[in-house]
């Protein structure tokens, strides 16, 4: 019952999307917030791994992700983004932080449940993220900023 409750809740929908689209939306995050270190890896030969990690359409957003407001400072530092990361894995891991301090405190079966999708490491770093922070309303309004400019089809979801 508490799972069907959560659902009516704009930010709590977050957990109810299909894996393949949360997933795309934490690459797209992670692209977001690791802009500049992205940028620079174009000059080197990271560049093969951040596209494997993220995807290529993480990957081509981050140059329209350059145009876009930075994330705040308390939503990199809520995160563990304050030191810029610069490793694509470490980018995804930053992003499921944002995606679950997005969710905000979620039923603890629907966090058992987040945890069991794969890969485990990334759900285990949104499921863990999952509470009432104050970056929690900023995570909220970045992810639903992501998904409306690339993921429209179900953006409706957030209203």
């Amino acid at each position: 019952m508490a799972i069907i409750s959560a659902g009516h809740a704009p930010r709590t929908r977050l957990a109810f999307l299909p894996v393949s689209d949360a997933v795309r939306l934490m690459c797209l995050a992670a692209a977001w917030t690791g802009v500049p270190s992205l940028v620079g890896q174009l000059r080197n030969a990271d560049v093969v791994a951040a596209r494997s990690v993220l995807g290529e359409d993480a990957f081509a957003f981050a140059f329209d992700a350059a145009l876009l407001p930075r994330p705040t400072a308390g939503l990199m530092s809520a995160i563990g983004a304050s030191k810029l990361p610069t490793g694509p894995a470490e980018l995804l891991h930053c992003a499921a932080a944002m995606f679950g301090l997005a969710m905000g405190c979620i039923p603890h079966a629907l966090q058992v449940r987040l945890r069991l999708r794969s890969p485990a490491s990334i759900w285990t770093v949104a499921a863990n993220a999952c509470r009432n922070d104050s970056a929690g309303e900023d995570a909220f309004h970045a992810m639903r900023r992501l998904v409306r400019k690339r993921m429209a089809p179900w953006s409706h979801w957030f209203d």
